[in-house]
């Protein structure tokens, strides 16, 4: 169960009345790599093994080889080698295909299904070309951030290279060393990243669209 109604009263200028809410329901999850319990988190109720690789590679804790990966009673066991990954350069920033943007954007959002139930969480997916092909929701943007690194590594075992990453808040250095580790060839957020994040961007080849919303965005070159 992703959300739980709860009765509300909604309050304007004009008076009150009784509203039926949708809250989101947090859950905890222990993940262990290789039998050592590493970190406990809370987040939405789905993705729960995909946010586990997510975070572990984030960690710099594995690579982009998973062994396995099981859910069960909250412990998200994974098995891989331990290794360190180095950030990735590219040799020269892409330029964003318009017509890829609009259709990934569009597509973004319409994914953003409990967003439109509660309009409290952040999303995150990867693309290529004009194709979605992995999305995540969850109460932060770091946790859909992992979901979607985690997705993306359970069925692949390469880096990111020639993919989009969407996210819908801002676009940090923290994260942005992550995905320059990643490989992630271009990052599309509907908002946009800071001076930090963008210095980093430039140095690693890693093209950059902010305010992508509808049929319009920025592009930082």
């Amino acid at each position: 169960m992703l959300v739980q109604t709860k009765t509300i009263k909604k309050v304007t200028e004009s008076g009150s009345k009784r509203h039926i809410d949708n809250v989101v329901i947090e859950k905890t999850s222990h993940i262990y790599l290789n039998d050592v319990l590493i970190a406990t988190l809370s987040h939405t109720s789905q993705n729960e093994k995909e946010l586990g690789v997510g975070y572990l590679f984030a960690l710099n804790k594995l690579g982009f080889v998973i062994e396995s990966v099981t859910y069960e009673d909250g412990m998200i066991r994974i098995k891989a080698s331990e290794e360190v990954t180095a950030a990735i350069h590219h040799q020269s920033t892409i330029k964003p295909n318009a017509g890829d943007i609009f259709q990934l954007t569009a597509y973004f959002q319409e994914a953003a299904l409990l967003y439109k139930k509660t309009a409290v969480t952040e999303s995150a997916a990867l693309g290529k070309g004009n194709t979605l092909l992995y999305s995540a929701e969850d109460m932060t943007q770091m946790n859909a951030f992992y979901k979607v690194i985690g997705a993306f590594l359970i069925n692949k075992n390469h880096a990111m290279t020639g993919y989009s990453l969407l996210v819908s808040a801002c676009i940090t250095a923290e994260m942005m060393a992550i995905i320059i580790r990643c490989g992630v060839s271009l990052v599309i957020t509907r908002t946009a990243p800071t001076h930090q994040a963008l210095n980093m961007a430039g140095e690693h080849g890693v093209s950059i669209v902010g305010f992508a919303r509808g049929r319009k965005y920025n592009w930082y070159y």
